[in-house]
């Protein structure tokens, strides 16, 4: 992947509510992938800020949240990129309605207020004016982090003067739909200069779960949207929620306080589906990347999108005018609608490498897991998920073991320490022997030597042996039989984990040999409790010898006591003396043992079960690989399903054998186990397992995998794979020229690609072609520069100087090209072959410059929302336009549709008295004439062919004829575009305004051709000077401007 980008300029993407937030995240996590390290990111001058009434797409406890990781890295929120307009309750505001100054405009009635929103949960609870409450008690938040996140932005582009606020909400909720109009109105006040783009999500017709129209979803939706057109159209000033009254913020200049509203939804315009709670945010930021970082602003062939991305080009068109007002007597109209409006799609045709690399990664991850759980190699398959089958207990159990790991009799009786901490001191025969020879020639001067060798020995016995004499000894030990269990446990431990650690054994060896030492200890406790027994009679026996040779001694007399058998009893003595000290402090030694071997048995216990808990969690790893090898395969149809939004095309066989080739190279593969377990271990020393399994989460070990193993793989990739078994880095030409083999294959990708993208947006063409009073000439639906305009750019990757792909380009633009129907002037094709993105063609659609009513669905929508409004109780009406509206009830705002003829006679007739005659033939669609019915007049005199009959001679002069305005359906020809039809008396408006005149070329019904105006009968009287008043001169015909002549 690329990360060559075209951002210029300083961009804040501000998310409301959960469409916002789900929108941000999708672009986050994008901006983690396409932008890897961190140093990349720091060097774009792009700022995120999500405004939420709830907190629950932030990380808890400071932790980051797993469905944010991207390749490893928490591409989480942070705090100065949210911020939470739940932190004062709506409850709470009303009923201190005077601690909020900037509330008073939104609630003139607090008790309705009240009693229509109720208790709030979380959120804004799908209601429009607590989601607007909410973000005015917090409005100044919202100003400092707007301005925090241009800060930002400023320094790292150190660029002053261009800023571009994307605003992105749902408008079927509460917190998003309730407060988009003052964050517009806030932005605009904060940065005058800025181009601020709002991106709303209106309901879906198609909804992705059933009970999601619950409520007011589609009521709020109308509502936030009457509201965006009242505001875009300079028609509405609400409240200033940072104070100063009305905010006044409409720009004659851009037309409208954002430059532009973005409207979109779940099906675009060539029937297509997306789901909208998983798809659509994701295709809305992938359009918001391209706009942001793919497309060079500064390349002139793309002028096309540049303008439309930014509501540009439209000026002249921009509104729609109020087809029931007059107009001014300088000419002005009033605003109805905004027509700077548009919708976006993108279809992207990409070489999906990063699927590639992740399920490569988790397939070779996968078989890490294995050698971790298993250490079971086979040739020409790797590491197995299976045990080997082995010998434990004849490889772990034995003496030499034991004895390292200080469960043999000498380190659980103590005679040889296990504490680190302890002296070293001889074994226990070796210590009686040494004081029963070396204290013998002394106890010779007693009477009985052999007594007094004895009473030294139980000195020794009772208060030196090793300081303090064997019963304290082991007094003391006994209570530090914790740690002497604990250190026994921890020195096994460490060698199991330095042997699992260098990949000499398993998971699973590690569970077999932790059950056999639990099982070993049960024994060892057992043959204890024997050698106490023995031990009792061993002592019992050496005491026994002891009085019996003192008794033979004390026989014998004094001479034969000095030498010969006196002799040889003293020197037996010694020897029994030595094994009686030994033998009674061996039992007090076992009785030591039997209570440190129960406590041993139970640390080894909690090790087998932090062993266990350890083993779980690799489990629990190989379980959730399982899972991300399977997420990564490839589901996407490609080339044989081009609906969706993303068509992948590549061919996972080469993948497939470049995994195989990792997996069983049997010198590599232990290696890359080792790196792994060293990369997830904790850098500091060994504990136990169970710390380890606390500290491990299977996170980690996926974060693992997508940092380092994804490097291992790219670089083994790198390393093996030759040009023609390439995985990574490849070109999606490549790929397509590999599909697509004939010219005819070609012509048809072209065709399914086009035929399948386009803007998420259903228009309605009758609305579009809807002739509107005070919206004629260049600004009826006639002139194609006026309306429903469409740029589509086509973004090819350059083919890297191979001549070959090179003709494959061409011969895919040329298919492309004519794929699309160019047939009107209202769409712009624009091919870009210089993308540098090599792995994907892009196919971007801009539909720009209509008003809300041309929205497909919008009728039925308008429907739900007046029912919703008109339930037969005042009451209860008042009530839900409270909910349904920000500030207001609604009514003041101007219509989204187009009023129909009796409303239009009906407002004028109010305007301009009952003396006045109401204009016909209001709306018509073009080439649809109407008949248009006479206004009623008196009766009058026929004429004579052409001309009135004169008053007979003599006679008074009669009144003047009253005249009968003959009934027309004309058309116009300006600029060699037609307009109309119009009748008569839109005509004699026409002409009083200069905008008809004698030269006009004009056609009706009946005529052989096209004509100038004067020419025809009808039309005549429209162009005669006006009667003489007696006395006065003819005046001279009228002047004024002349419209351009026919093309």
């Amino acid at each position: 992947m690329s990360t060559k980008n075209y951002c210029t300029g300083n961009h804040i993407l501000v998310g409301l509510g959960g469409t916002g937030g789900k929108i941000l995240k999708a672009f986050k996590m994008r901006m983690f992938e396409e932008f890897p390290t961190a140093e990349e990111r720091k060097k774009l001058p792009v700022a995120l800020l999500y405004v939420d009434s709830t907190n629950e797409m932030m990380p808890k406890d400071g932790r980051s949240r797993p469905d944010f990781r991207v390749m490893g890295q928490d591409a989480s929120f942070t705090n100065n990129e949210f911020l939470n307009i739940k932190a004062v309750d709506v409850e709470y505001i009303l009923n201190h309605i005077g601690n909020y100054p900037s509330v008073n405009g939104i609630v003139k009635n607090v008790n309705g207020v009240k009693q229509a929103i109720g208790s709030l949960g979380e959120a804004a609870g799908q209601m429009r004016r607590a989601g607007r409450l909410l973000f005015a008690a917090n409005a100044i938040g919202y100003v400092n982090s707007l301005r925090d996140a241009y800060s930002r932005c400023q320094s790292v582009s150190g660029d002053a003067d261009t800023l571009y606020v994307h605003v992105f909400a749902g408008l079927s909720g509460g917190t998003g739909s309730g407060s988009i109009v003052d964050v517009v109105v806030q932005t605009r006040k904060i940065f005058p200069d800025a181009v601020i783009s709002v991106y709303a999500m209106m309901p879906e017709m198609h909804l992705p779960k059933a009970d999601m129209d619950q409520g007011r979803y589609y009521q709020n939706g109308y509502a936030a949207l009457a509201e965006l057109n009242a505001l875009q159209a300079g028609r509405w000033f609400p409240q200033d929620v940072t104070g100063g009254g009305e905010a006044k913020y409409h720009s004659d200049k851009i037309k409208g306080v954002a430059n532009g509203l973005t409207i979109y939804s779940n099906v675009n315009e060539n029937g297509v589906t997306v789901n909208s709670l998983k798809e659509l945010p994701k295709i809305v930021s992938d359009y918001i990347f391209a706009r942001i970082f793919v497309v060079n602003e500064t390349d002139e062939n793309l002028v096309g999108i540049k303008h439309a991305f930014r509501y540009e080009n439209m000026d002249k068109f921009s509104y729609e005018y109020d087809e029931a007002a007059n107009v001014g007597v300088e000419g002005q109209k009033p605003v109805a609608r905004t027509k700077k409006i548009a919708s976006f799609g993108i279809k992207r045709v990409m070489y999906p490498e990063l699927r590639i690399l992740k399920h490569i990664t988790y397939t070779v991850g996968e078989s890490v897991l294995y050698q971790f759980k298993y250490n079971n190699w086979r040739e020409n398959q790797g590491f197995v998920n299976e045990e080997r089958n082995k010998d434990y207990r004849k490889e772990y159990l034995n003496s030499d073991n034991l004895s390292k790991w200080m469960l043999d009799e000498k380190h659980l009786t103590q005679e040889v320490k296990v504490l680190e901490s302890d002296a070293d001191y001889p074994l226990f025969s070796d210590y009686w022997h040494d004081k029963a020879i070396g204290y013998a020639e002394e106890a010779k001067k007693a009477d009985c030597p052999l007594n007094e060798l004895d009473n030294i020995m139980a000195e020794f016995y009772t208060n030196h042996f090793r300081e303090e004499g064997v019963e304290s000894f082991y007094v003391g030990k006994a209570k530090a039989i914790p740690e002497i269990s604990k250190e026994i446990r921890h020195n096994i431990e460490a060698e199991l984990f330095d042997k699992w650690k260098v990949g000499d054994v398993s998971i699973v060896e590690l569970q077999k040999v932790s059950k056999l030492l639990l099982e070993r200890m049960g024994e060892i406790r057992t043959e204890l409790e024997a050698r106490i027994k023995e031990a009792k009679e061993e002592y019992e026996a050496c005491d026994q010898d002891r009085m019996d040779n003192v008794s033979e001694w004390s026989r014998l007399g004094i001479l034969q006591r000095m030498v010969g058998a006196g002799a040889r009893r003293y020197a037996d003595h010694q020897g029994i003396l030595t094994d009686y000290y030994t033998a009674k402090t061996q039992l007090i030694a076992l009785e030591f043992a039997k209570q440190l071997a129960a406590k041993v048995f139970v640390e080894l216990g909690k090790m087998d079960a932090d062993i266990l808990s350890f083993s779980q969690k690799i489990n629990e790893a190989i379980e959730e690989t399982e899972r991300l090898v399977a997420a990564q395969r490839k589901v996407n149809k490609g080339l044989e399903d081009m609906k969706g939004a993303i068509i992948e095309v590549s061919e996972d066989d080469a993948m497939t054998e470049f995994e195989v080739e990792m997996k069983i190279d049997k010198v590599d593969m232990p290696n890359i186990s080792r790196q792994l377990r060293e990369s997830i271990l904790p850098q500091e020393e060994f504990v136990n397992f169970g710390r380890l399994a606390n500290e491990i989460s299977v996170d980690d070990i996926k974060d693992a995998f997508d940092v380092k193993l994804s490097e291992v793989v790219r670089a083994k990739h790198d390393e093996k794979a030759d040009s023609d078994n390439k995985v990574l880095g490849l070109n999606i030409l490549t790929q397509l020229q590999q599909k697509l083999r004939t010219d005819d294959s070609i012509k048809q990708f072209a065709h399914d690609i086009v035929s399948q993208s386009g803007a998420f947006l259903k228009l309605n063409n009758d609305q579009i072609q809807l002739h509107l009073r005070n919206n004629e000439l260049e600004l009826s639906p006639t002139n194609p520069a006026s309306t429903n305009k469409k740029v589509i750019l086509v973004s090819i990757p350059s083919p890297d100087d191979n001549t070959g792909l090179t003709k494959f380009a061409d011969k895919l633009e040329d298919a492309i090209k004519n794929s699309f129907n160019q047939s009107t002037a209202r769409t712009e094709i624009i091919i870009d072959r210089k993308s540098p993105r090599k792995d994907e063609l892009c196919i971007m659609t801009v539909s720009y410059n209509f008003p809300m009513r041309a929205i497909d669905w919008m009728a039925p929508y308008k429907e739900r929302y007046e029912q919703f409004l008109n339930t037969g109780n005042p009451n209860t009406d008042a009530s839900n336009a409270i909910l349904l509206h920000s500030e207001g009830d609604g009514k003041a705002l101007p219509s989204v549709f187009a009023l129909s003829d009796e409303e239009i006679k009906a407002k004028l007739a109010a305007t301009q008295g009952p003396q006045q005659p109401v204009v016909q033939d209001i709306m018509q669609p073009f080439g649809q004439p109407q008949p248009v019915a006479p206004v009623q007049q008196q009766p009058a005199p026929q004429p004579i062919g052409d001309v009135i009959a004169p008053p007979p001679p003599g006679g008074m002069v009669p009144p003047p004829p009253v005249f009968q305005e003959p009934q027309i359906n004309l058309f116009l020809s300006v600029a060699g575009q037609s307009y109309g039809p119009y009748n008569y008396a839109t005509c004699k408006q026409y002409v009083q305004s200069g905008q008809l005149t004698a030269q006009s070329m004009v056609w009706m019904e009946g005529m052989p051709a096209w004509a100038p105006a004067g020419q025809v009968p009808a039309l005549q009287a429209l162009f005669a000077p006006p009667p003489a008043m007696p006395g006065q001169p003819t005046p001279p015909p009228m002047g004024g401007p002349t419209p351009p002549p026919m093309g």
